[in-house]
Protein backbone atom coordinates (compact mmCIF):
# COMPACT_ATOMS: atom_id res chain seq x y z
CA UNK A 1 0.00 0.00 0.00
CA UNK A 2 1.14 3.65 -0.60
CA UNK A 3 1.86 6.22 2.12
CA UNK A 4 -0.55 8.93 0.09
CA UNK A 5 0.80 11.27 3.85
CA UNK A 6 2.40 14.82 2.82
CA UNK A 7 5.70 14.79 3.21
CA UNK A 8 6.72 16.88 6.87
CA UNK A 9 9.21 20.16 6.56
CA UNK A 10 12.24 19.56 8.38
CA UNK A 11 11.71 22.57 10.89
CA UNK A 12 8.32 20.47 11.64
CA UNK A 13 8.61 18.96 15.06
CA UNK A 14 7.73 15.34 15.24
CA UNK A 15 5.17 14.58 18.02
CA UNK A 16 2.75 11.44 18.89
CA UNK A 17 -0.09 14.17 17.59
CA UNK A 18 1.64 14.67 14.38
CA UNK A 19 2.58 11.15 13.77
CA UNK A 20 -1.42 10.34 14.47
CA UNK A 21 -2.34 13.32 12.05
CA UNK A 22 0.07 11.42 9.27
CA UNK A 23 -1.16 7.91 9.58
CA UNK A 24 -5.02 9.21 10.74
CA UNK A 25 -5.12 7.30 13.35
CA UNK A 26 -5.99 8.10 17.14
CA UNK A 27 -2.75 9.36 19.28
CA UNK A 28 -4.25 6.48 22.00
CA UNK A 29 -3.11 4.14 19.15
CA UNK A 30 -0.23 5.56 18.08
CA UNK A 31 0.98 5.19 21.65
CA UNK A 32 -0.32 1.35 22.03
CA UNK A 33 1.18 0.39 18.70
CA UNK A 34 4.74 1.92 19.73
CA UNK A 35 4.48 -0.33 22.87
CA UNK A 36 3.46 -3.05 21.09
CA UNK A 37 0.60 -3.23 23.29
CA UNK A 38 -1.66 -6.50 22.90
CA UNK A 39 -4.49 -5.03 21.47
CA UNK A 40 -2.96 -3.69 18.47
CA UNK A 41 -2.81 -5.93 15.22
CA UNK A 42 0.69 -6.56 14.05
CA UNK A 43 0.07 -4.72 10.58
CA UNK A 44 -1.14 -1.39 12.53
CA UNK A 45 2.32 -1.57 14.56
CA UNK A 46 4.79 -2.18 11.91
CA UNK A 47 2.90 0.67 9.67
CA UNK A 48 3.16 2.79 13.04
CA UNK A 49 7.21 1.84 13.75
CA UNK A 50 7.96 2.30 9.85
CA UNK A 51 6.24 5.81 10.00
CA UNK A 52 7.71 6.78 13.26
CA UNK A 53 11.63 5.98 12.25
CA UNK A 54 10.83 7.69 8.79
CA UNK A 55 9.81 10.67 10.49
CA UNK A 56 12.45 10.55 13.27
CA UNK A 57 10.14 10.55 15.89
CA UNK A 58 10.83 9.91 19.40
CA UNK A 59 8.75 9.75 22.40
CA UNK A 60 9.14 12.49 25.20
CA UNK A 61 9.21 9.67 28.34
CA UNK A 62 8.89 12.12 30.94
CA UNK A 63 5.58 13.81 29.30
CA UNK A 64 4.04 10.40 28.09
CA UNK A 65 4.37 9.42 32.11
CA UNK A 66 3.12 12.67 33.07
CA UNK A 67 -0.07 12.00 31.22
CA UNK A 68 -0.01 8.02 31.98
CA UNK A 69 1.30 8.07 35.44
CA UNK A 70 3.46 5.20 34.84
CA UNK A 71 7.07 5.28 34.60
CA UNK A 72 7.22 2.92 32.10
CA UNK A 73 9.54 0.97 33.46
CA UNK A 74 9.36 -2.28 35.55
CA UNK A 75 11.88 -4.15 38.22
CA UNK A 76 13.29 -7.42 38.43
CA UNK A 77 14.12 -8.56 42.14
CA UNK A 78 16.79 -11.36 42.48
CA UNK A 79 19.65 -13.12 45.15
CA UNK A 80 23.04 -11.62 44.00
CA UNK A 81 24.16 -15.09 43.76
CA UNK A 82 22.31 -15.51 40.89
CA UNK A 83 24.95 -13.45 38.68
CA UNK A 84 27.80 -15.18 40.53
CA UNK A 85 27.08 -18.48 39.47
CA UNK A 86 28.97 -19.70 36.74
CA UNK A 87 25.98 -21.68 35.60
CA UNK A 88 22.34 -20.62 35.85
CA UNK A 89 19.74 -20.04 33.97
CA UNK A 90 19.35 -16.26 35.26
CA UNK A 91 20.70 -14.82 31.78
CA UNK A 92 18.08 -17.12 29.88
CA UNK A 93 15.16 -15.64 31.72
CA UNK A 94 16.63 -12.15 31.83
CA UNK A 95 17.32 -12.41 27.87
CA UNK A 96 13.38 -13.12 27.05
CA UNK A 97 12.82 -10.58 29.65
CA UNK A 98 14.58 -7.75 28.00
CA UNK A 99 13.22 -8.54 24.39
CA UNK A 100 9.70 -8.11 25.32
CA UNK A 101 10.98 -5.12 27.45
CA UNK A 102 12.56 -3.12 24.28
CA UNK A 103 10.03 -4.47 22.28
CA UNK A 104 7.36 -2.33 24.43
CA UNK A 105 9.48 0.55 25.33
CA UNK A 106 9.83 -0.29 28.29
CA UNK A 107 12.86 -0.17 30.74
CA UNK A 108 14.15 -2.74 33.03
CA UNK A 109 15.51 -2.36 36.31
CA UNK A 110 17.66 -4.96 37.87
CA UNK A 111 17.49 -5.35 41.49
CA UNK A 112 19.85 -7.33 43.31
CA UNK A 113 19.64 -8.30 47.10
CA UNK A 114 22.09 -10.01 49.59
CA UNK A 115 19.96 -10.35 52.38
CA UNK A 116 16.39 -8.76 53.24
CA UNK A 117 14.49 -9.07 49.92
CA UNK A 118 11.28 -8.15 51.60
CA UNK A 119 12.95 -4.72 52.57
CA UNK A 120 14.11 -4.28 48.92
CA UNK A 121 10.53 -4.65 47.51
CA UNK A 122 8.97 -2.58 50.00
CA UNK A 123 11.59 0.35 49.09
CA UNK A 124 11.12 -0.80 45.10
CA UNK A 125 7.18 -0.58 45.32
CA UNK A 126 6.78 2.61 47.41
CA UNK A 127 9.44 4.60 45.57
CA UNK A 128 7.18 4.52 42.24
CA UNK A 129 10.53 3.98 40.33
CA UNK A 130 8.54 1.16 38.85
CA UNK A 131 4.98 0.14 37.46
CA UNK A 132 5.38 -2.98 38.53
CA UNK A 133 7.84 -6.11 39.74
CA UNK A 134 9.17 -9.26 38.82
CA UNK A 135 9.88 -11.56 41.28
CA UNK A 136 11.61 -15.29 41.05
CA UNK A 137 12.13 -18.90 43.00
CA UNK A 138 9.26 -18.41 45.18
CA UNK A 139 9.77 -20.47 48.41
CA UNK A 140 6.32 -23.31 49.37
CA UNK A 141 4.51 -20.17 51.52
CA UNK A 142 6.71 -17.63 50.29
CA UNK A 143 6.08 -14.01 52.15
CA UNK A 144 6.44 -11.55 48.95
CA UNK A 145 3.55 -12.69 47.56
CA UNK A 146 1.42 -11.03 50.17
CA UNK A 147 3.88 -8.21 50.85
CA UNK A 148 3.27 -7.08 47.04
CA UNK A 149 -0.48 -7.95 47.21
CA UNK A 150 -0.36 -5.64 50.29
CA UNK A 151 1.65 -3.18 48.63
CA UNK A 152 -0.68 -2.99 45.67
CA UNK A 153 1.91 -2.73 43.08
CA UNK A 154 1.37 -4.63 40.00
CA UNK A 155 3.59 -8.03 39.98
CA UNK A 156 4.40 -11.51 38.43
CA UNK A 157 6.08 -14.45 39.94
CA UNK A 158 8.65 -16.64 37.54
CA UNK A 159 7.00 -20.48 39.58
CA UNK A 160 4.37 -21.07 41.93
CA UNK A 161 3.75 -20.84 45.76
CA UNK A 162 1.04 -21.81 48.07
CA UNK A 163 -0.34 -18.14 48.90
CA UNK A 164 -3.81 -18.85 49.11
CA UNK A 165 -4.05 -15.32 46.98
CA UNK A 166 -4.85 -13.99 43.39
CA UNK A 167 -1.85 -13.54 41.97
CA UNK A 168 -0.45 -13.76 38.44
CA UNK A 169 2.31 -16.65 37.41
CA UNK A 170 4.12 -18.16 35.38
CA UNK A 171 5.18 -21.76 35.29
CA UNK A 172 5.88 -25.07 34.36
CA UNK A 173 4.75 -28.33 35.56
CA UNK A 174 7.27 -29.58 37.86
CA UNK A 175 5.90 -32.19 39.11
CA UNK A 176 5.44 -33.36 35.47
CA UNK A 177 9.55 -33.04 35.06
CA UNK A 178 10.24 -35.88 37.65
CA UNK A 179 7.17 -37.83 37.24
CA UNK A 180 7.98 -38.96 33.73
CA UNK A 181 12.00 -38.90 34.25
CA UNK A 182 11.22 -40.93 36.91
CA UNK A 183 8.64 -43.03 35.05
CA UNK A 184 10.80 -43.70 32.36
CA UNK A 185 13.90 -45.48 34.80
CA UNK A 186 11.24 -47.20 36.62
CA UNK A 187 10.41 -48.62 33.50
CA UNK A 188 13.93 -49.21 32.41
CA UNK A 189 14.08 -51.50 35.49
CA UNK A 190 16.19 -49.55 37.34
CA UNK A 191 15.43 -49.60 40.85
CA UNK A 192 18.29 -47.81 42.69
CA UNK A 193 17.79 -44.43 41.40
CA UNK A 194 20.00 -41.13 43.19
CA UNK A 195 17.06 -38.74 43.07
CA UNK A 196 19.50 -35.27 42.78
CA UNK A 197 17.04 -32.25 43.60
CA UNK A 198 16.97 -28.42 44.40
CA UNK A 199 16.52 -27.39 48.01
CA UNK A 200 12.96 -28.43 49.26
CA UNK A 201 12.20 -24.91 50.74
CA UNK A 202 11.55 -23.74 46.95
CA UNK A 203 8.56 -24.95 45.80
CA UNK A 204 9.02 -26.14 42.34
CA UNK A 205 11.66 -28.72 44.29
CA UNK A 206 8.49 -29.74 46.30
CA UNK A 207 6.49 -30.11 43.28
CA UNK A 208 9.32 -32.28 41.22
CA UNK A 209 9.32 -34.67 44.99
CA UNK A 210 5.93 -34.78 44.47
CA UNK A 211 5.99 -35.99 41.04
CA UNK A 212 8.62 -38.53 41.96
CA UNK A 213 6.48 -39.47 44.37
CA UNK A 214 3.49 -40.28 42.18
CA UNK A 215 5.95 -42.20 39.57
CA UNK A 216 6.84 -44.65 42.27
CA UNK A 217 3.09 -45.51 43.50
CA UNK A 218 2.05 -45.92 40.08
CA UNK A 219 3.60 -48.63 39.68
CA UNK A 220 3.51 -50.19 43.70
CA UNK A 221 6.87 -48.64 44.78
CA UNK A 222 7.83 -45.98 48.08
CA UNK A 223 10.31 -43.80 47.81
CA UNK A 224 13.90 -44.60 49.52
CA UNK A 225 14.69 -41.44 51.28
CA UNK A 226 18.43 -42.64 51.71
CA UNK A 227 18.37 -41.53 47.70
CA UNK A 228 16.39 -38.11 47.72
CA UNK A 229 19.26 -35.16 47.99
CA UNK A 230 18.95 -31.84 47.91
CA UNK A 231 21.63 -30.12 46.39
CA UNK A 232 23.03 -26.41 44.90
CA UNK A 233 21.96 -27.06 40.63
CA UNK A 234 25.79 -27.41 39.73
CA UNK A 235 28.06 -29.35 38.07
CA UNK A 236 30.35 -29.37 40.73
CA UNK A 237 27.48 -30.57 43.36
CA UNK A 238 26.54 -33.30 40.49
CA UNK A 239 30.04 -34.42 40.24
CA UNK A 240 30.82 -34.73 43.90
CA UNK A 241 27.49 -36.53 44.64
CA UNK A 242 27.83 -38.82 42.42
CA UNK A 243 31.56 -39.81 43.09
CA UNK A 244 30.42 -40.38 46.54
CA UNK A 245 27.34 -42.48 45.41
CA UNK A 246 29.44 -44.51 42.37
CA UNK A 247 31.64 -45.39 45.08
CA UNK A 248 29.53 -47.17 47.60
CA UNK A 249 28.93 -50.30 48.80
CA UNK A 250 25.49 -50.55 46.94
CA UNK A 251 25.65 -47.81 44.14
CA UNK A 252 22.55 -46.41 42.25
CA UNK A 253 22.07 -47.69 38.80
CA UNK A 254 20.59 -44.40 37.57
CA UNK A 255 20.29 -40.49 37.99
CA UNK A 256 17.70 -38.61 38.41
CA UNK A 257 18.77 -34.38 37.87
CA UNK A 258 16.66 -31.56 38.43
CA UNK A 259 19.46 -30.12 36.43
CA UNK A 260 21.84 -30.09 33.09
CA UNK A 261 24.12 -28.86 35.05
CA UNK A 262 23.89 -31.95 37.26
CA UNK A 263 23.86 -34.39 34.93
CA UNK A 264 27.04 -32.79 33.49
CA UNK A 265 28.85 -33.61 36.65
CA UNK A 266 27.37 -37.32 37.05
CA UNK A 267 28.81 -38.01 33.43
CA UNK A 268 32.03 -36.62 34.87
CA UNK A 269 31.85 -38.88 37.99
CA UNK A 270 30.48 -41.99 35.58
CA UNK A 271 33.59 -41.67 33.28
CA UNK A 272 35.72 -41.23 35.90
CA UNK A 273 35.18 -44.86 37.03
CA UNK A 274 34.85 -46.07 33.81
CA UNK A 275 31.74 -46.21 33.19
CA UNK A 276 29.36 -45.93 30.34
CA UNK A 277 26.55 -43.68 30.76
CA UNK A 278 23.42 -45.80 29.11
CA UNK A 279 24.85 -48.77 29.54
CA UNK A 280 26.49 -49.25 32.77
CA UNK A 281 24.41 -46.44 34.31
CA UNK A 282 21.33 -44.38 33.13
CA UNK A 283 20.89 -40.16 33.92
CA UNK A 284 18.37 -38.14 32.91
CA UNK A 285 17.71 -34.61 33.59
CA UNK A 286 15.77 -31.42 33.15
CA UNK A 287 16.83 -29.16 30.74
CA UNK A 288 15.16 -26.13 29.66
CA UNK A 289 17.44 -25.72 26.54
CA UNK A 290 19.85 -23.18 28.22
CA UNK A 291 22.08 -21.60 26.05
CA UNK A 292 25.85 -22.49 26.15
CA UNK A 293 24.94 -26.63 27.07
CA UNK A 294 23.04 -28.95 25.12
CA UNK A 295 21.98 -32.09 26.41
CA UNK A 296 21.55 -33.69 23.03
CA UNK A 297 26.06 -33.00 22.52
CA UNK A 298 26.51 -34.78 25.26
CA UNK A 299 28.34 -38.27 24.81
CA UNK A 300 25.91 -40.19 24.76
CA UNK A 301 23.04 -38.00 24.25
CA UNK A 302 21.58 -37.31 27.19
CA UNK A 303 17.58 -37.65 27.61
CA UNK A 304 15.82 -34.55 29.28
CA UNK A 305 12.62 -32.99 29.80
CA UNK A 306 12.23 -29.54 27.79
CA UNK A 307 10.96 -25.96 28.24
CA UNK A 308 11.98 -22.81 26.93
CA UNK A 309 13.15 -20.46 30.18
CA UNK A 310 13.87 -17.84 27.50
CA UNK A 311 10.28 -18.36 26.62
CA UNK A 312 8.88 -18.00 30.44
CA UNK A 313 11.09 -14.62 30.59
CA UNK A 314 9.22 -13.63 27.79
CA UNK A 315 5.59 -14.19 29.10
CA UNK A 316 6.98 -12.86 32.53
CA UNK A 317 7.05 -9.40 30.99
CA UNK A 318 4.41 -9.58 28.91
CA UNK A 319 1.74 -10.41 31.49
CA UNK A 320 3.44 -7.81 33.61
CA UNK A 321 3.00 -4.90 31.34
CA UNK A 322 -0.40 -6.19 30.49
CA UNK A 323 -1.18 -5.92 34.20
CA UNK A 324 0.36 -2.26 34.58
CA UNK A 325 -0.94 -1.24 31.24
CA UNK A 326 -4.98 -2.15 32.51
CA UNK A 327 -4.00 -0.62 35.94
CA UNK A 328 -4.59 -4.49 37.69
CA UNK A 329 -8.19 -4.51 36.28
CA UNK A 330 -7.93 -8.37 35.10
CA UNK A 331 -7.73 -11.67 36.01
CA UNK A 332 -4.03 -12.89 37.42
CA UNK A 333 -2.51 -14.56 34.67
CA UNK A 334 -1.82 -18.52 35.82
CA UNK A 335 0.08 -20.12 33.25
CA UNK A 336 1.38 -23.58 34.09
CA UNK A 337 3.42 -24.95 30.34
CA UNK A 338 3.83 -28.85 29.96
CA UNK A 339 6.89 -30.19 29.18
CA UNK A 340 8.56 -32.23 26.64
CA UNK A 341 10.29 -35.73 27.08
CA UNK A 342 13.27 -36.09 24.75
CA UNK A 343 14.55 -39.45 24.60
CA UNK A 344 18.30 -39.98 23.86
CA UNK A 345 20.89 -42.76 24.75
CA UNK A 346 21.50 -42.25 28.18
CA UNK A 347 18.86 -43.90 29.65
CA UNK A 348 19.46 -47.90 28.61
CA UNK A 349 17.95 -50.87 31.07
CA UNK A 350 19.01 -52.18 34.23
CA UNK A 351 21.00 -55.55 33.53
CA UNK A 352 18.69 -57.78 35.61
CA UNK A 353 16.05 -56.67 33.18
CA UNK A 354 18.17 -57.31 29.54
Amino acid sequence: MVDQSKPLRKSQRVDLKTLAEELGLSQSTISRALRAHHSIPESTRRRVTSAAERLGYSPNVRARGLATGRTEAIGLVFPLERLQLAQTNFVDVLTGISDVVTRRNYSLLLTPFSDNEQEVLRKLATSRTVDGIIITRPLVDDPRIPLLHDLGIPFVVHGRSDADLPYSFIDIDNAAVFEKLGGLLLDYGHERIAVLNSFLRFRYANARREGYRRALEGRGRVPDPDMMFETPMTEQAGYDLATALLGSENPPTAFLCGSVFLAQGVYRAATERGLRVGQDVSVVCHDDGLRGIRPADFDPPLTSTFRSVREAGEHLAETLINLVETKGNKEPTREVAEVDLILRESVGLHRHHR
